[in-house]
């Protein structure tokens, strides 16, 4: 008979190598057979360390103290090897690229079962199971690295289901992904647990989607469970989790604040469903805030700083990743590239930084008076910065000073300016204090800061950015766009590209949603996200508080929660 607890953690606490705090502390955790658990919590909360205990790579691979116990199947982790624990728990890794082995989708899903000496026959059937499972049967003699961020995650985790694990520990499974990615990984999980009763435990920030998938959230702060149960049961101590820095669902958030003035007086909602049909019955809609919203748009940019015209794109492989894009971007502006995973936000960022070149003689970049096309680098950073999504690959020298300091040498900076600048940099973005220390050894936060100091050091007047919330928690993401927003107010134009609306919403001065290598939509974030069915072709909803004040058809479009409140206050 199958244990009625597969995974349970008695007492379970651990040290990483050479440190002196826990990352876990006195975890006592039991989850039952086909229970889905998902764990919140800010980046350093303890999550992947978790997830990393109950797979038995810690401490199998990841060297630590662990002191409890992790029992896994009835299996202490302690007591067994990884080789044994993987035929009982998949282990999915946040990049999915890691899960790779293979030229082609079926080959990486058998790798697996193969390794398990398992007979020809069965290790075909399992194939089949897992491709069926993650909806990849028509991708299966695809090379694996052209497959979108979605189908990568959706091929690392059909490689796990082809192991058969009674149970799937998944870290952050869909922080890289674009909407349509997140949707499609959301469907595979729900799929799993209908179907085939799957135990599943996974990390996520993304609190809005998870209400509905979840049989238990698990808050972790500091490495130890301050809060657990169902959805309905958590998401009403909006002070606790807000002062832990986890974001509650819109929706439960409004109903939060209107409790405040005696307006909600039930359990908070968890979905717009929830509280949409209490709000019909509420409004008494107020004509006059139509023209008070719209005087806060259009702030006035005279000056292009970027000019490109006719510019098209084509990747060795055929893929036609631009076509034709005709574009002003002016000084000044904070400029939010969206649209999913292969549209073209990235392409047309780096032709923008000099990284690409038109597929067409007849294409024009000009960015500040300068023609991108034919200038040399040296130049072309002068003007602009460019951070990649993946800051590693901006990462190759041992210290932070280092690597603050890198731009400024190769451009032939004096040594006192050199160092005024990463003074003042590292004083910026909270570096100080970190300045000696391998970069690689530090928080995701802290690694996409040194990159961004590195060329904020160099003052270009334009500064990209290619998805700076990934893998972080919201305080951190919220807290990069407030360093954005501030060299904004400066003069500097931003290009942030991102999925994350709320952000857009929050921080943009203007949107452009890129579709199939061209331009969809472009405008200011409260005429754009109101054209639903154009932005449903690019899998795109805009925040939920949004979406909410559109539905009931009020005067003007929201783009906050505290824009809503102070309309529903009168």
């Amino acid at each position: 008979m199958p244990e009625e607890y597969p995974i349970i953690l008695e007492n379970v606490s651990f040290y990483y190598k050479d440190s002196r705090k826990p990352a876990l502390k006195n975890i006592n955790l039991k989850v039952r057979r086909g229970e889905t658990v998902v764990l919140v919590g800010r980046t350093g909360a303890g999550k992947t360390t978790m997830i990393y205990s109950i797979g038995g790579i810690i401490p199998n691979y990841i060297k630590g103290r662990l002191k409890g116990d992790v029992i896994i199947d009835g299996m202490n982790t302690k007591e067994y090897s990884l080789y044994e624990l993987a035929q009982h728990v998949g282990v999915v890794m946040e990049d999915p690229e890691a899960h790779i082995v293979a030229f082609t989708v079926e080959d990486d899903v058998a790798f697996g079962p193969c390794n398990l000496g398992l007979l020809r026959e069965e290790i075909y059937k399992r194939i089949e199971f897992a491709l069926e499972a993650t909806r990849l049967t028509n991708l299966r003699k695809n090379n694996p690295y052209n497959l979108s961020g979605g189908e990568k995650q959706s091929l690392a985790i059909a490689g796990i289901l082809a192991m058969r694990p009674d149970i799937l520990a998944l870290d952050e499974p869909t922080s890289m992904l674009d909407p349509l990615g997140r949707e499609r990984i959301y469907n595979v999980l729900r799929s799993l647990k209908e179907k085939y009763g799957i135990t599943m435990i996974f990390s996520s920030h993304d609190t809005e989607r998870i209400v509905s998938l979840a049989d238990r959230i698990i808050v972790l702060y500091k490495g130890e469970i301050i809060l657990e149960g169902h959805p309905s049961k958590v998401f009403q101590e909006v002070d606790i989790l807000e002062k832990v820095g986890v974001p509650v669902p819109s929706a439960t958030k409004l109903a939060y604040l209107l409790r405040k003035d005696g307006i909600w007086n039930n359990l908070l909602p968890l979905t717009l469903e929830e509280i949409y049909n209490f709000l019909m019955k509420y409004i008494n809609v107020k004509r006059y805030f139509t023209k008070h919203l719209e005087k806060q748009v259009k702030p006035k940019f005279i000056k292009p700083i970027i000019k490109i015209r006719n510019l098209i794109h084509m990747y060795p492989n055929k893929i036609m990743a631009l076509r034709g894009i005709n574009l002003d971007i002016y000084e000044g502006e904070f400029v939010a590239l969206i649209g999913q995973n292969g549209s073209g936000k990235t392409t047309l960022a780096r032709h923008i930084a000099g990284l690409l070149k038109p597929s067409n003689k007849d294409a024009e970049i000009v960015v500040d008076g300068l023609n991108i096309i034919k200038a040399r680098m040296r130049d072309i950073i002068k003007k602009v910065g460019y951070v990649f999504q993946i800051p590693e690959h901006q990462i190759f020298h041992s210290t932070t000073r280092e690597e603050l300091e890198f731009g400024l040498r190769n451009l032939g900076f004096p040594e006192n300016e050199i160092k005024k600048r990463v003074d003042e940099v590292a004083s910026l973005l909270g570096l100080k204090g970190y300045e000696n220390e391998w970069p690689l050894s530090l928080d995701r936060g802290k690694r996409f800061r040194i990159v961004l100091g590195s060329i904020l050091a160099i003052r270009p007047k334009i500064i990209i950015v290619d998805e700076p919330t990934t893998g972080q928690d919201w305080n951190d993401s919220k807290y990069i766009c407030e360093i954005l927003r501030k060299i904004n107010a400066e003069g500097h134009t931003i290009i942030m590209i991102t999925h994350e609306m709320d952000l857009v919403a929050s921080y943009a001065t203007r949107v452009i949603a890129l579709y199939k290598g061209q331009v969809l939509l472009d405008g200011n974030p409260r005429n754009v996200f109101t054209k639903l069915d154009i932005l449903r072709k690019t899998w795109i909803q805009p925040p939920q508080i949004t979406r909410l004040g559109l539905r009931l058809k009020l005067p003007s479009c929201f783009l906050t929660i505290d824009e809503f409140y102070d309309y529903l206050r009168g």
